[in-house]
């Protein structure tokens, strides 16, 4: 039987929720079609609030281990059913991993970029502009910039108007996310937060003028600085 327990708070509290759960999935605790408790019972079981669970449960259902089915919450899938790509987020303290995380989001964001450029509307401006506002209003490098930086990329993926590529975009972006969390030490030192903010900036304003060209050097120049800001060098083709 699955045991849910108050959970320490060394770490990112969602991750080691999910850990959790996956763990118990693995160990055939929890087993395909079993619903897990509801989000209050959860949260209180973990001692965490609700916001918290239900990241730990987006990233469950991102990397294919739940579904979501009417009437019954969050079920657990089998494992022929999983999505099949999957990051590890523990495995990217090395610099190897991380390395080829940042190289395949070059090469798909780049392209994302170009098409986000000549595919845009006004709706996708509005949404890439706020949350670049957002990363320049904040003034440390907290969880409200991070998701803005997310969502940034986000909405870039959603401009493409090609879903596969929008989730791919969007599964990313959620996995460097825990990565910067853990280096945003880095940011907080130098002016780098206002480097960064630069390079979504040059983004935004290469997609709202049309230039997929521009876009897809303006793409490649942040994903390069950014790799470069975690201490990972990227080949010449990104």
């Amino acid at each position: 039987m699955a045991q849910f327990e108050e959970i320490g708070r060394q770490g990112y509290l969602p991750d080691r929720i999910a850990s959790h759960i996956l763990q118990q999935v693995d160990a055939g605790d929890l087993k395909p079609g079993d619903a897990l408790p509801t989000e209050t019972a959860l949260a209180e079981a973990f001692g965490v609030s609700r916001n918290v669970l239900r990241e730990a449960i987006a990233r469950l259902r991102s990397d294919g281990v739940i579904e979501t089915k009417q009437g019954r919450g969050a079920v657990v899938r089998s494992p022929s059913e999983r999505t099949t790509f999957r990051i590890d987020a523990g495995r990217l303290d090395q610099k190897e991993n991380l390395g080829d995380l940042f190289e395949l989001r070059g090469l798909l964001e780049m392209d994302a970029a170009g098409l986000a450029a000549q595919r845009r509307n006004q709706d996708d401006l509005d949404e890439l502009a706020d949350a670049l506002e957002i990363m320049r209003g904040a003034k440390d490098f907290d969880e409200q910039r991070l998701e803005a930086d997310a969502r940034f990329h986000r909405c870039l993926g959603q401009a493409t108007r090609n879903d596969y590529l929008a989730t791919i975009i969007d599964y990313l972006s959620s996995r460097l996310k825990d990565t910067t969390r853990a280096t945003g030490a880095v940011y907080a030192k130098s002016d780098l937060m206002d480097v960064t903010v630069g390079e979504h900036q040059a983004i935004l304003e290469a997609v709202r003028a049309k230039n997929a060209e521009a876009a897809r050097a303006a793409m490649a120049t942040h994903i390069r600085g950014a790799a470069e800001r975690l201490g990972v060098t990227l080949p010449g083709s990104v």
